[in-house]
């Protein structure tokens, strides 16, 4: 990635480590190693492992099936699967202790505990608890055979949203459910992954390791950074680190690095699902998501540890709109043993792999071509074992339990005053102190943003335009003059700097045939009704108005090509309609990106340079070089002299944002980060960065000099919906409810939270799309 991001960052703190340089592909990284050892915990005894052959597929082991209706089934791979009754609802994820032959499997309602030998229930406890402000949610369940008992990963949070949540890790006896370690883990964002080691019980979260230290009954500084996934060996003394696309074996007891190997033959697909390494750390299975259009993939891909790809091989898991709840992958792939890999297709075939020869076996679980095809959600390997006739366990009723009233805001005196204004496909509404107000009961409204100043709102009419002005509540009816035409759609528009006028594109038809398709483009000024059509437009399919300055219009135009997409900026002005003039086109650039109301485009030329262009000056200033191995994203701002770049190199999660000044090209701030929600306020001075985790969240805002002020932090997942004009107000959604927050000095405050308001489906879409400034 980036020069300065080379050598990677471990640790914060430099007393009681010392250093062991380690020598890597692409720099030098620095491994610290503390001083104190923790003792190791025996390692579990290695089993024998029988023979893999077509007439045995599965050894020494068996399968235990997971239905889609969770309905549990043991097979052997050769005769018909065995009924083993039913798990307490459906969609459930599930953990074995296979030491103590015990089955644990959750849902969004219980945690149980069952036999593998009798399928009877040894105990349950629920996802949520609640007592007084504070509820506790189990998050994940993890096996440790060295510690030889589960963990429990809970989040803990109070009623007030805007106080951290906190981790806590329980270790309880598999078949009893008696609690026998606790400790608290380190405050973190992400849901920390959790590792069993001969070591004790490590942590991988917000790129970093956390290991357990044994003087402090806790856990540690963490080292490493921009980590993406961790496994440990059978053994529990080494694992495998994985981040900025290096590889790193390291030893969990004396805390050193091994060795490492810069991954540089992974496929360029989208992003990173996870790694699933073989036992003995000497195979790793890399599993990417290629979603697109059509659908979404999870393309499987095998390396040796040098990073060289085995047997040259992949294999597809393929999910084409069936809204799978199983789209984790960890669910559905499994190491047989060092040198074989079961998966789960979605056509409900099992596939064995030797992935030195990359020769198959494949076992169809269908009894017959007439027969009702299984849905298996997941499986486990476990030993075969000698069975006892399966118990059916009472049904678990559903948790009934109080929802604690949320924390009251911080008292903030506020006059009578509109905050917002809302749209959900139906009708849009103002929001004020005093409740909801309806404005406007038309449905599928275009939103045309205009310069601190409320939306316009557009409603298409047969061949006219309603346009209703939300600060006044007046509505401007606009003929198009669309006589005999089959319909009309794509509508674009952008208003200009002083609001007086609009510019609009769309497209209609006369029939059904293609070549039917014609785009209008006209000028519309608000005050005095006029209107001034475009004679001349670009050759593209799709055009969109990005800037209107009330005598000159810019437009994009976008031809889809199947892989060969077009482009061009097109410029003409009004008083001479019939001349037009472009500015760029496809034989400039390979990709494009603008923002409606923007004078300035960014697009990468065919010398793969980053180029940022000023619509005014019609000048061209170089940004960065990048390259089709590069996933970026880009976010100009409203008046065009900044913008921020999302730059990646794929498959990684991991990235960098940069900001840029879009005239000099000089880079004014970056940060290294991982997916997240940005927009700019609209007099361009302010970028909110919104990272939602599933801890705890944090919103972070920058401007040209730097960061402002502090961080809010939210202990949930959340939705940034809309900023006010200047940067100081924010609508924020968490789950169903939305809360208005304000910057007040270098902090932000709550002013006022709404439950009941948000409605969002597939059918309805809920949008904030204006924010009033401070009256």
């Amino acid at each position: 990635m980036e020069e300065h991001s080379q050598h990677t960052k471990i640790g914060r703190s430099w007393h009681n480590w010392y250093i062991l340089p380690v020598l890597a592909g692409v720099g030098l990284l620095i491994t610290l190693m503390l001083t104190t050892q923790t003792p190791a915990s025996p390692a579990p005894e290695p089993t024998q492992q029988a023979a893999i052959t077509p007439s045995t597929p599965l050894g020494d082991q068996q399968l235990l099936l997971v239905g889609s209706k969770a309905e549990l089934k043991f097979w052997d791979g050769v005769n018909q699967p065995e009924p083993r009754g039913t798990l307490a609802a459906w969609n459930v994820t599930i953990t074995l202790d296979r030491e103590r032959e015990v089955l644990l499997s959750r849902n969004s309602v219980w945690l149980e505990a069952r036999s593998l030998r009798d399928n009877q229930r040894l105990w349950h406890v629920p996802i949520h608890s609640q007592a007084a402000q504070f509820e506790t949610t189990i998050v994940d369940v993890v096996h440790d055979p060295f510690a030889q008992l589960v963990w429990l990963l809970e989040k803990q949070t109070t009623n007030d949203p805007f106080q951290p949540a906190t981790v806590r890790l329980r270790g309880l006896d598999s078949r009893s459910g008696v609690v026998l370690r606790q400790y608290q883990a380190p405050l973190v964002h992400e849901q920390p992954q959790v590792l069993p080691t001969a070591a004790g019980p490590w942590l991988l979260a917000d790129g970093q390791l956390f290991g357990f230290d044994a003087a402090r009954d806790g856990f540690g500084e963490p080292f490493f950074s921009q980590l993406e996934f961790a496994a440990v060996a059978a053994d529990g003394q080494r694992a495998l680190v994985f981040g900025a696309g290096i590889i790193s074996e390291i030893d969990l007891l004396k805390r050193q690095t091994l060795n490492q190997t810069e991954f540089s033959h992974l496929a360029q697909l989208d992003r990173l699902q996870q790694l699933v390494v073989s036992p003995d750390l000497k195979t790793v299975v890399v599993v990417i998501d290629s979603s697109d259009t059509l659908g979404s993939a999870l393309e499987i891909f095998a390396y040796d540890r040098a990073g060289n790809p085995l047997g040259l091989w992949q294999r597809p898991l393929v999910y084409y709109g069936d809204y799978s709840e199983h789209r984790d992958g960890r669910q559905r792939i499994r190491f047989l043993d060092n040198q074989h890999l079961i998966l789960l297709h979605n056509t409900d075939l099992f596939e064995i792999i030797e992935l030195a020869t990359d020769q198959s076996f494949f076992m169809d679980l269908a009894t017959s071509p007439m027969a009702e095809q299984p849905n298996y959600a997941s499986f486990a390997l476990i030993p075969k074992r000698s069975l006892m006739p399966a118990v059916d366990p009472p049904a678990l009723k559903p948790v009934d339990s109080a929802i604690a009233a949320k924390a009251p805001l911080a008292p903030v005196p506020l006059a009578v005053q509109p905050l917002a204004l809302l749209n959900d496909e139906e009708q849009t509404r103002q929001l004020t102190t005093e409740g909801l107000r309806g404005i406007w009961q038309q449905a599928n409204i275009y939103s045309l943003a205009r310069w601190n100043a409320a939306p316009l709102l557009i409603a298409r009419a047969d061949a006219s335009l309603q346009i209703l002005d939300p600060t006044n509540q007046t509505t401007i009816t606009l003929d198009l003059e669309l006589a005999n035409v089959l319909g009309w759609s794509d509508l674009e528009g952008v208003s200009a700097p002083d609001n007086r006028s609009i510019l609009l594109c769309y497209s209609y038809r006369f029939d059904m045939n293609e070549d039917s398709r014609f785009n209008q483009c006209l000028a519309f000024d608000l005050q005095t009704g006029q209107t001034r059509i475009f004679a001349e437009l670009p050759d593209a399919t799709y055009l969109t108005p990005i800037y209107w300055d009330g005598q000159q219009a810019t437009i994009v135009g976008y031809t889809p090509g199947f892989g060969n997409d077009r482009y061009l900026v097109w410029q003409a002005s009004a008083n001479e309609p019939s001349q037009a003039t472009h500015l760029l086109d496809s034989a400039d650039m390979l990709q494009l990106w603008y923002m409606a109301g923007a004078p300035t485009v960014v697009y990468r030329d065919w010398d793969d340079q980053l180029q940022s262009y000023s619509i005014l000056a019609h000048q061209a200033q170089m940004l960065m070089p990048t390259s089709n191995t590069k996933a970026l994203g880009i976010d100009i701002a409203p008046d065009g002299q900044t913008m921020m770049l999302f730059e990646r190199s794929y498959p990684w999660r991991y990235g960098t944002l940069l900001m840029f000044d879009s005239s000099t090209g000089l880079e004014l701030w970056r940060d290294q980060l991982r997916q997240f929600q940005g927009q700019w306020s609209g007099d361009s001075n302010v970028y909110f960065i919104g990272q939602s985790h599933a801890i705890n969240s944090r919103l972070v805002s920058v401007s040209r000099q730097g960061r402002l002020g502090e961080s809010l932090l939210l202990a949930d997942e959340f939705t940034l919906r809309k900023s006010d004009w200047f940067g100081q107000r924010l609508a924020l959604q968490l789950n169903a409810d939305l809360y208005l927050v304000e910057r007040i000095d270098q902090h932000w405050l709550a002013l006022a939270s709404f439950s009941g308001i948000v409605r969002s489906t597939w059918l309805y879409v809920f949008k904030v799309i204006y924010v009033y400034p401070q009256p």
